[in-house]
């Protein structure tokens, strides 16, 4: 069986990907997936170390600009995953103006934040915190102590703020292309087209599972996921990991295709800091023909059978 190494850093990715793996391995394809130690990420990519990268795409679009043959082929979630909350004292989103927004250190969120507020009207005074003070995903506990008045936290994350009696304030869905987006390189276009079409005809596979088989999703999320995340969340009961669940579930979109805005977001936020992307075109980091294959296989079969029906 034809394999391809598949990178990632986070564990909440894992849920997803192993649902993956089990799509493509029905399909005739191994995935091995691996967890990236250390800072790099794209530099794996073009070592040859890796064949395909499940997240990361934010950066992952200067190698491209500097010309680096990347592309992305998919990715399971097209908005911001994250909900904003504020501190009790303040009345609503408004409050926020000239007020101090707490902001994570790591990765994205150093920058998707500012861009939001920025969309929205909002000038705030942005303070960065490290999760070497705070704490994974912690730096809500400066809006509750008063020292900030806002912040994003991951739905994952959002339990602790509210149960610390923070405000939460629903946002319309923004375009944002986070957890599992996949990228590789034309070269492995060129070699092995056929398994990364069987790659991205498992994305569609595996989202549809996510979404729709809560009972085979939980199967798979109680092996070797279960025992990844109880590295970083409580994981004490099946309860728990079904919370777990219904959040990933309903982040997914419905395909494992980036809707333009969420290109477009995440290519605005990197402006300011990445001169490299000011004239770049970020749709020149994508080769969407295997999903729109993908697509028409799901959507033409499925036409077909209710034809017949």
């Amino acid at each position: 069986m034809p394999s391809l190494r598949v990178l990632y850093r986070d564990t909440d990715r894992m849920p997803y990907l192993c649902v993956l793996k089990e799509a493509c391995s029905e399909r005739g394809l191994e995935l091995v997936i691996v967890k990236a130690e250390g800072r790099e990420f794209g530099e794996l990519l073009q070592r040859g170390q890796a064949d395909v990268l499940a997240e990361n795409y934010w950066g992952l679009q200067s190698f491209r600009a500097r010309g680096e043959p990347f592309l992305s082929v998919a990715s399971a979630v097209s908005f911001l995953n994250e909900r904003l909350f504020i501190h009790p004292d303040l009345g609503g989103l408004l409050g926020l103006n000239g007020k101090r927004f707490a902001i994570r250190e790591t990765g994205p969120q150093l920058l998707i934040p500012a861009l939001w507020l920025k969309d929205h009207g909002l000038k705030v005074e942005q303070v960065i915190y490290s999760e070497r003070e705070t704490g994974r995903w912690g730096h809500w506990t400066k809006v509750a102590e008063g020292e900030c008045q806002g912040c994003f936290v991951t739905d994952l994350y959002a339990q602790a703020p509210h149960a610390a009696g923070l405000k939460e304030i629903p946002i319309a869905r923004y375009g944002f292309l986070g957890n599992v987006t996949l990228t590789l390189t034309e070269g492995l276009i060129g070699s092995r087209g056929a398994d990364v079409q069987t790659l991205v005809d498992s994305c569609f596979a595996a989202t549809r599972t996510f979404k729709s088989d809560r009972a085979a999703t939980l199967r798979i999320m109680a092996g070797e996921p279960r025992r990844l995340l109880e590295t970083q969340l409580e994981v004490p009961d099946d309860a728990s990991l079904e919370r777990i669940y219904e959040t990933l579930r309903d982040e997914l979109s419905d395909n494992p295709v980036p809707t333009a805005d969420a290109i477009w977001n995440v290519w605005r936020m990197r402006l300011d800091t990445a001169p490299e992307l000011v004239n770049f075109n970020p749709l020149l980091m994508w080769d969407l023909s295997f999903a729109r294959r993908a697509w028409q296989a799901q959507h033409y079969t499925g036409s077909h059978h209710a034809r017949g029906s």
